[in-house]
């Protein structure tokens, strides 16, 4: 029994750390989204009712309908939208980097008199300067890779998966963004009540996204759930806000 317990701790540890490295923003970004996405069908529909100006009659079957189409058409068009952002990001740095390894195998003087002069920039010497470039035509793959981050300030994607990071934005806004259409996919009669619950629902998936993030990122609780109840409330209230306007 201890050896199985050890065997998940340490399976556990490398879940969260993957996650950590990979798709924590895709998990968080896609969730909140997908919340605050269908609470808006939501607080359309709830609006109409409670002001009792629901004149084209949209029943809580089209809410349930009109809220699941909703939040699967944004779930995909979100998961394509990261998928060509990384993608883009990715070929910006491969077209940017054998740019600049071309430039520092021909030993350019203006390349040569660019690097030294952000080196100086940095803190260093003229002499250190001069001292670091040769190290750079010695190691060309770290002086590049230094040269993208603190020139051109793009960063590393390392082992990006587009299609995964897609795939975590697309399960993860349907996940969380199903939760507050609950109540009217299992019929609740009353309109007001469905929508209390709704709203615990809301909470509850916004308590999940920020033990989420406590839990991979290691920071405080507070701050987590804070944060996030925070930030995901005040997206949640101006989603009902304009629901309710639009719908009364």
């Amino acid at each position: 029994m201890a050896g199985i317990w050890r065997r998940w701790r340490r399976y556990r540890t490398k879940v969260r750390q993957y996650i950590s490295h990979q798709y924590l923003r895709e998990i968080v970004y896609g969730g909140s989204d997908g919340i605050v996405t269908t609470f808006a069908v939501v607080a359309g529909f709830t609006g109409a009712n409670i002001l009792g100006s629901n004149t084209i009659g949209i029943t809580m079957g089209a809410v349930v309908l009109f809220g699941l189409a909703n939040l699967f058409s944004d779930a995909v068009s979100m998961g394509l939208g990261d998928y060509m952002s990384i993608r883009s990001q990715d070929d910006l740095y491969n077209t940017t980097y054998k740019k600049e390894l071309k430039h520092l195998e021909h030993s350019s003087k203006s390349f040569s008199k660019r690097i030294q002069d952000k080196l100086v920039d940095k803190g260093f010497t003229k002499s250190d300067a001069k001292e670091i470039m040769l190290l750079f035509h010695k190691n060309p793959e770290f002086g590049i890779e230094w040269l993208m981050r603190e020139y051109h300030g793009i960063p590393n994607p390392g082992d990006s998966r587009p299609i995964f990071s897609a795939l975590a934005t697309f399960v993860s806004f349907i996940f969380f963004g199903f939760i507050p259409l609950i109540p009217f996919v299992i019929s609740i009669p009353d309109p007001t009540q469905a929508f209390l619950l709704s709203i615990n629902g809301v909470v509850t998936s916004l308590i999940l996204l920020g033990l989420i993030r406590w839990k991979v990122v290691g920071y405080g609780l507070t701050r987590a759930l804070g944060e996030t109840l925070l930030l995901g409330g005040v997206s949640a209230s101006i989603a009902f806000i304009i629901g309710a306007i639009i719908g009364a």
